[in-house]
């Protein structure tokens, strides 16, 4: 098989450049190690079965409170089977459909493990391929990683990847990693019912230096309110198994017992036995692919997007610079990597976004800061649908009125944030943002509120 581009990997970064290459006319085959693993981590073990439980547990945070709106719930049952079929249909259908249109428009997928043979060659191991081809796409993803002597066996200790074969759900879990995931599932395993202990080696949870310590903090308070165990600068000292699962000593003193540990403490990625040292293609000192503004490698036609390009480790972000290669591959060059127009969203007992630099950061870069914050304790949209906690915080050079970054906790801050993304993007400052119309009632209002804050000067409160 002769091509122009070969993609290995059809996760959500490899699908998608697919996708774009066959728009601009490629001759594209996309490399995958099996018909189940199509869509990569976000779809069959990540972003989607997640949100779908998550969403769950946002339902039964809404009936506790729906007698507000008339409505009085006469109870309920748990019915985890249900939640599973529920869960495992959506994967299977968004799964199954990515294969349907990849066959309609022609866009071949070879099942097996691709490896670099040189920079022209991928010999696709299983299928017992060699595809001849112009460029090469490496979009092949991450895979859990263990700390100490918590490796992941699937019964005592659980990594991110294995907690979908769960049978039940549990009724004491211990979470390792207070980052994305392991908020998630604190919030979604404490509304079916857990109890939960929520361990986090750093001062508080979510830590990131895209992130404001503030936003963390926020969502550990509410955590706790909801009755998850939230222990920062604590993990766990040892361990063993017991006839009920694992007794675990902490290192505040303390042991707690429960059915499974959950890791949640990161991702590598997996570059591992491609091929990539044999044709020259650079790697860090961590294993990720190193790559240009473009995607592009050491290895000139060999690009590189998603997981194995940086730490930052996001579907979008990966469906983003595998088009970007592909553009570059076609003679662009208007599009680049960029990570500070990279939303980062979390979705635990709130939702909290992030794009662009935090006060902090930008600090550090020696802008002279201005910060808007509008709390959405007041929004009329938010008192509306029960959901006025969290903020919009906007930072801005004070100089020049950009927008450096936008910091969102609360309700739909993973949508909302878009908004700030493209405003960025595009060079627009706090002036655009304020004299912006918004809808009312609406939970976009405290946007403009919080540029309002900054160019016309607060009449609320900030903080510095």
């Amino acid at each position: 098989m002769e091509v122009d581009l070969v993609v290995m990997g059809a996760g959500s970064g490899g699908y998608e450049a697919g996708i774009y290459a066959y728009r601009r006319k490629m001759r594209t085959v996309l490399v995958e190690l099996s018909p189940e693993s199509v869509g990569g981590n976000c779809l069959n073990r990540g972003c989607i079965p997640s949100k779908y439980m998550r969403h769950g547990a946002h339902l039964l945070d809404q009936m506790e409170i729906a007698q507000r709106w008339g409505i009085k719930p006469t109870g309920h049952e748990i019915d985890y089977a249900s939640l599973k079929e529920g869960r495992d249909d959506v994967v299977v259908t968004i799964r199954e459909n990515f294969k349907k249109f990849a066959n309609q428009i022609n866009l071949p997928i070879v099942y097996g493990r691709g490896v670099i043979k040189d920079p022209n060659t991928v010999f696709v191991e299983g299928a017992e391929e060699t595809i001849k081809t112009k460029f090469i796409l490496i979009a092949t993803g991450s895979r859990p990683v263990a700390v100490g002597d918590l490796v992941p066996d699937g019964k005592y200790v659980v990594d991110t990847d294995q907690i979908w074969e769960l049978d039940s759900l549990p009724k004491r879990v211990v979470i390792v990693g207070g980052g994305a995931v392991g908020v998630e599932f604190a919030y979604i395993f404490k509304k079916y019912g857990a109890e939960v202990v929520l361990l986090e080696l750093q001062r508080s949870l979510l830590p990131s230096d895209d992130i404001p310590e503030d936003s963390g903090r926020y969502l550990g308070r509410k955590l706790k309110q909801l009755g998850v165990d939230v222990r920062t600068k604590t993990t766990i000292e040892s361990w063993e198994k017991t006839p009920d699962g694992v007794k675990t000593k902490l290192t505040d003193g303390s042991e707690v017992s429960a059915d499974f540990i959950l890791l949640a403490v990161g991702r590598k990625p997996n570059t591992e036995g491609l091929g990539l040292e044999e044709v020259g293609v650079e790697k860090d000192s961590k294993g990720f692919v190193k790559v240009n503004e473009f995607s592009q490698t050491s290895v000139p036609n060999i690009y590189a997007c998603g997981d194995i390009t940086s730490p930052l480790m996001l579907a979008h972000k990966a469906m983003y610079e595998g088009k970007i290669a592909v553009n570059h591959i076609l003679g662009g060059t208007d599009w680049k990597r960029d990570d500070r127009v990279v939303p980062k969203i979390i979705y635990s007992a709130f939702e909290v976004a992030s794009v662009g630099l935090t006060e902090d950061q930008a600090e550090e870069e020696d802008y002279e800061v201005k910060v808007g914050v509008t709390s959405f304790v007041s929004n009329p949209k938010a008192m509306d649908d029960g959901e006025n906690e969290g903020f919009v915080r906007i930072v801005a050079d004070e100089d020049t009125g950009e927008i450096l970054g936008c910091h969102i906790v609360g309700p739909n801050a993973g949508e909302l944030i878009h908004q700030v993304v493209h405003m960025i993007r595009d060079s627009k400052d706090v002036e655009f943002a304020s004299k912006t119309m918004y809808s009312h009632p609406s939970l976009s209002e405290a946007i403009g509120q919080s540029a309002s804050e900054i160019y016309y000067g607060p009449i609320t409160w900030v903080k510095r």
